[in-house]
């Protein structure tokens, strides 16, 4: 598939994104399903707030019925997304306005990593990020409890969630990958704290796709919040890498 046929494809499936995001119709939910993913090899969907990830289609079905029944409506912009293509994996982002009415609507990016290789175009990580701001905050672990408890929840449900991928020395590599990226980038970040535990890894072909948890203190306002990195890598490479922090799950 060359690179106009996968732009053709993407905008294709985020049309039907917004399409039933817009409806919020729960008929609706098999065709969302089947546009983006596979039946017989459940996807990754990471929610905007802090807790449990998502990955079998009972799941995703509960988190899909919140979204439409309390969202309010998703926008998307399905011409002007990003791709970032590599032999076994392309990292699409793309940008939505979900729009709560009465003057109050926020910014919504999508992240999507794809299997690019052979005709089968599938999703096999979706994460819905919410950029925060004053009104919009991250989540901050030091004095919530509930907090505390999702983040525990999310750890224990990832040591579970270990993807195909059966040597740790891979899931080592990346948690010093992912420690220099945040010291590069984000020096206000420290006392980062990632292992491999904390981190899903699904191998195709030569690359690799990832996502993982971790928490680390907020220098500037002396804040302890988890956070989140999804990517695409290639032997002990990464190529491409997506930071964010959950959004405080009371106001969602």
């Amino acid at each position: 598939m060359n690179i106009r046929e996968k732009r053709e494809t993407i905008h294709q499936k985020l049309e039907t994104m917004k399409k039933c995001y817009l409806e919020r119709n729960m008929s609706n939910f098999n065709l969302f399903y089947d546009t983006f993913f596979d039946r017989s090899r459940p996807p990754v969907i990471i929610g905007t707030d802090n807790g449990v990830w998502y990955c079998t289609m009972d799941q995703i079905y509960r988190l899909i019925a919140y979204d439409w029944d309390r969202w309010g409506k998703v926008e998307i912009d399905t011409w002007n997304f990003t791709i970032h293509e590599t032999e076994d994996h392309d990292m699409v982002r793309a940008r939505g306005i979900l729009d709560f009415g009465e003057n109050r609507a926020w910014d919504l990016d999508l992240v999507m990593i794809f299997n690019a290789s052979g005709r089968d175009y599938r999703c096999r990580l979706m994460q819905f990020k919410i950029p925060r701001n004053e009104i919009r905050p991250a989540v901050v672990l030091n004095e919530s409890r509930a907090e505390q408890n999702r983040s525990e929840t999310e750890m224990k449900y990832l040591k579970a969630l270990n993807g195909n991928v059966s040597e740790d020395l891979m899931r080592e590599h990346l948690v010093g990958s992912v420690q220099k990226m945040l010291r590069d980038h984000r020096p206000y970040l420290v006392n980062v704290d990632v292992r491999k535990e904390m981190i899903f890894i699904e191998e195709n072909g030569d690359g690799y796709l990832f996502a993982l948890t971790g928490y680390c203190i907020h220098q500037e306002r002396n804040e302890l919040v988890p956070f989140r990195v999804v990517g695409i890598g290639e032997g002990y490479k990464v190529l491409d890498a997506e930071f964010s922090l959950p959004f405080a799950s009371e106001l969602g």
